[in-house]
């Protein structure tokens, strides 16, 4: 009877341990503070990478609803019966949803014109990162950071935050030490277009310090369209005998949404060859429609590190 008593006394003991060590985190994001609840249990994601940090803190189990029709192959473990569809990336099932009745919601700036509508059914975090800041890696940082601290999982943060430091300044040492200079394109729908600025050359250039062939100054004024934004630059045959990239990193836009991938034969051979450059095709899904979580950003630096490796 004492024994049982005991252990009584021990388990209520570690409950309330747990309970103090588990508050509501105070978030200010849109000019407001929002209370978000401790460590919550029913949990929408709308975010991947939110998820795949979730998923790396061992907390997987409560994401109840998410975009399962988009989801990228390193998570298909989420497409299943126990999570339910929270809709397309870009327009969330509002119903379904609040059907749900979640504890938490994380949204990013692809769902920027739901944010009322969600956050009425639950407190909303909105897990976008700013990529124009110049402190990309940092923002990202803090992002995990923070949702490790509303999953109650703060000390599992730190390790892995730590383990990522680490592999991401292995990476910058061996992209200085490379000299390949590499320029980032998108393509969409047969056309290809460069990306100087934007979360793929804020990872590439400004944080793995990947040297860019093309610096932003080089290129020839662009043409303002109708919208009032610079004309894409189109990258293609010709632009490549111009600059002679060492690497050219494909986001292929239009396979991560299942529709025509680049084709094979978009570069030609003969070109690429005297240029000495090299195409490498990240992984579509991962870098269109993910990013910016503990799985996503480990996967991407292991893309770039691999490119940069001589076969």
């Amino acid at each position: 009877m004492k024994k049982i008593l005991t252990m009584a006394v021990l388990s209520a003991l570690a409950l309330g341990l747990s309970a103090c060590q588990s508050a509501p985190v105070h978030v200010t994001q849109a000019g407001e503070e929002i209370k978000m609840p401790a460590a919550p249990q029913k949990i929408v994601v709308m975010d991947f990478g939110a998820l795949d940090t979730l998923d790396a803190l061992g907390v997987g189990n409560r994401v109840k609803a998410a975009p399962v029709s988009n989801i990228p192959a390193y998570l298909q473990q989420y497409h299943n019966d126990q999570v339910q569809n929270a809709g397309q990336m870009k327009e969330p099932d509002i119903a379904a949803i609040q059907a749900l009745k979640p504890d938490l919601i994380i949204m990013s700036g692809r769902q920027n014109a739901f944010y009322k509508d969600l956050s009425t059914i639950a407190p909303t975090l909105n897990y976008s990162v700013n990529a124009a800041d110049g402190h990309y890696y940092e923002d990202v940082k803090k992002q995990i950071r923070l949702l490790g601290k509303i999953a109650g999982k703060e000390a599992q943060v730190q390790q892995q935050v730590k383990a990522l430091d680490l592999k991401m300044s292995a990476a910058r040492e061996l992209a200085q030490h490379s000299g390949q200079k590499a320029i980032v394109v998108l393509h969409n729908d047969g056309h290809v277009m460069l990306m100087n600025q934007g979360t793929y050359p804020a990872l590439i250039f400004d944080e793995l310090k990947i040297k860019r062939a093309v610096a932003a100054d080089a290129l020839p004024t662009p043409v303002i369209g109708d919208n009032g934004r610079p004309a894409p630059v189109m990258v293609d045959s010709q632009f490549i005998n111009q600059y002679h990239p060492d690497i050219v990193y494909v986001v292929d836009r239009s396979k991560a949404i299942g529709n025509t991938p680049i084709r094979n034969d978009y570069f030609d051979d003969k070109v690429l060859k005297r240029a000495g450059t090299k195409i490498v095709y990240l992984s579509a899904d991962l870098w269109y429609l993910s990013g910016n979580g503990l799985e996503s950003l480990n996967r991407q630096i292991d893309e770039v590190v691999k490119s940069l490796k001589k076969s």
